[in-house]
């Protein structure tokens, strides 16, 4: 039988779940939203209460370890008890619940910001222990809900429509979060008075606070779509929960194992390059300087006709969006600025995505990591070592990188697993929590350092180990699947 032929009979989605498909393929939308927006909320916490990169950091730690990396696993007990319909409601209910504690948060900063910025640590680990369930039910019941050929093209295609969640995330937090930070530096904000330093921080975490509530409240929508929607059960049936026996299965397949540890690796490195890339652009292309030459309080017409033309790809941007009248993306302040290539980034990722979903009709999905995940690593050295804007070039074309893997590395981590589907699905979710540990590691290597190009030898790093998975356990698995596929078939 042709390969290619092989590749296309088999159907990416049964048919008569088309519109249950849509409720779950626009989860991955809706997860990427505050994935995205809290990337950024480490540039708007360091202005808003003068913290370090370290200090900021913690938010990657509250999110990824302690949200992710704690309940995934309780997550797929639960589904594994009741259904994935159940698990999908569990977790909105979290995220919904995690995004109204942003308003007790933002009262708290007349106490102590410090108080404060733990009370929203707080908010952020309810919503995304929120996440933690949501991703464990949704990945792995995509993955079960058909063919098993074409389940890691299937987590794809749905996957395919997450980075359009984090261009919103990103576009969200720029237009009502940057763009309502004052410009004022931590030396300047020392110097002001309590009172007056209390005005400027309570404006700036209502901005932070009305984007989360807003955040919640599209989640209660969707929430209610899937409580009222019969979903299908796919492989729902066996209630039947032995961890030690699951765990001694899983812990023996090296091709499952093998994706975990590659799937920490590519999480920590997506979030290690994404939480600082604004932090990168401000540095690289000077752009508090820029803002600083300009005088005190300089007028936000005066700051974008300084910041629009620094290098070309930017300024067309900014051209674009002058020609459709979205005058809220140009730049206001520095973050925002940088914000602005966090979003070419992203669209980068979702191009990448799709194009990468649709070679997979004719194209093994192992074959396209180890490609992409070679290039990562060239565009991360060339990240560290290069100047200005070639540097920032560079970390953007990462992201169109690092547009496959995570849920390439899902589909062949997971691939013969049958009843032990779930509760692998945890261990792929709590590997997220890579992102907590490497980001934090990054946030320390640039407060020493001084240096945050320095700091993208983390990621780096971890797109080797990648590099090394894709040839060799990953490359093993994806021929053996293809002949045990094809023997079925004879």
């Amino acid at each position: 039988m042709n390969s290619n032929n092989h590749l296309e009979k088999h159907r990416l989605v049964p048919e008569g779940i088309v519109f249950p498909f849509i409720l779950l393929t626009s989860l991955f939308f809706i997860w990427a939203v505050p994935n995205n927006m809290t990337d950024t909320m480490l540039a708007a916490f360091k202005r808003i209460m003068s913290l370090t990169d370290t200090q900021t950091a913690w938010i990657q730690v509250v999110c990824y370890l302690l949200g992710y990396g704690c309940f995934a696993l309780p997550a797929a007990m639960f589904i594994k008890k009741h259904t994935f319909k159940s698990g999908v409601l569990l977790g909105l209910g979290f995220c919904i619940t995690g995004s109204l504690l942003f308003y007790p948060a933002m009262l708290t900063i007349g106490i102590n910001k410090f108080f404060c910025f733990a009370m929203y640590l707080f908010a952020i680990f309810v919503l995304f222990a929120g996440l933690s369930i949501l991703e464990t039910s949704a990945n792995s019941y995509v993955y079960a809900l058909g063919d098993p050929f074409t389940a890691t093209r299937r987590l794809n295609f749905s996957q395919s429509f997450n980075p359009f969640g984090a261009l919103t995330g990103v576009i969200t937090s720029q237009i009502f979060v940057l763009s309502q930070l004052n410009t004022m530096s931590a030396s300047d904000r020392a110097i002001l008075n309590q009172t007056e330093l209390l005005t400027i921080q309570r404006t700036e975490l209502h901005a932070v606070t009305m984007a989360y509530l807003a955040l919640g409240l599209v989640m209660l929508i969707l929430f209610l779509s899937i409580f009222f929607t019969k979903m299908p059960r796919a492989q729902d049936e066996d209630k039947t929960l032995n961890l030690k026996a699951t765990f001694n299965r899983l812990k023996r397949n090296k091709n499952y194992v093998g994706g975990v540890i590659a799937q920490f690796f590519y999480v920590g490195a997506q979030i290690a390059v994404w939480s600082f890339i604004i932090r990168y652009v401000m540095q690289q292309l000077n752009f508090d300087a820029i803002i600083a030459g300009l005088g005190n309080n300089p007028s936000s017409e005066a700051i974008i006709g300084a910041l629009r033309g620094i290098e070309p790809v930017a300024g067309t941007f900014y051209g674009f969006c002058d020609w459709i009248g979205l005058d809220a993306l140009l730049p206001r302040t520095a973050e925002q600025a940088g914000a602005t290539y966090y979003i070419l980034s992203l669209i980068l990722f979702v191009a990448g995505r799709f194009i990468c979903t649709w070679l997979m009709k004719y194209t093994k999905p192992v074959n396209l990591l180890s490609a992409l995940a070679v290039l990562a690593v060239i565009c991360s050295i060339t990240a560290i070592y290069a100047s200005g804007f070639v540097g920032v070039y560079a970390l953007m074309g990462i992201s169109g990188c690092m547009s496959l893997m995570f849920p390439t590395i899902y589909g062949i981590g997971m691939r013969g697993l049958g009843e032990d589907t779930k509760i692998a699905g945890s261990g792929m979710v709590m590997a997220i929590a890579g992102a907590a540990l490497l980001t934090q590691i990054q946030g320390i290597l640039s407060d020493q350092s001084g240096n945050i190009k320095f700091a993208y030898w983390v990621p780096a790093i971890a797109f080797i180990i990648i590099t090394v998975y894709s040839f060799t356990i990953a490359r093993e698995k994806e021929v053996r699947f293809v002949s045990d596929e094809k023997n079925k078939q004879a």
